[in-house]
């Protein structure tokens, strides 16, 4: 997004990025998801803020693999208190993932805000 530099792959190892660009608000983070599990585990709201989940499963430990998580609304409004639809997808975690981020989030804000 030209006027909005996303940070190193490394900076999401520890925390979030959140923002707005042109009247797009959103939020990209690091989640940790099964190896071999569902999409839907990326998107899963019960993991802590830093996107680093404890891990296991009942009879042993689980594999996981990080993805970036990505979140993106029309603005104005902060997620918790936006009505809008919100929208989520995950990319590798990865410097060619980042760039895929990067694209995404400009097509979403030529999408919802035009």
């Amino acid at each position: 997004m030209d006027g909005v530099n996303l940070y190193s792959i490394d900076y999401y190892k520890k925390t979030v990025f959140k923002g707005s660009y042109k009247g797009l608000c959103f939020r990209v983070g690091r989640r940790e998801i099964p190896k071999d599990g569902p999409a839907e585990e990326a998107l899963a709201e019960d993991q802590p803020a830093n996107g680093v989940s404890e891990g296991g499963v009942e009879g042993g430990a689980e594999e996981l693999i990080p993805v970036l998580y990505v979140q993106a609304w029309k603005g104005p409004y902060i997620l918790e208190k936006t009505e809008e639809e919100v929208f989520e997808e995950r990319f590798d975690y990865s410097n060619e993932g980042l760039k895929k981020v990067d694209e995404w989030l400009e097509d979403k804000q030529r999408e919802l805000v035009g």
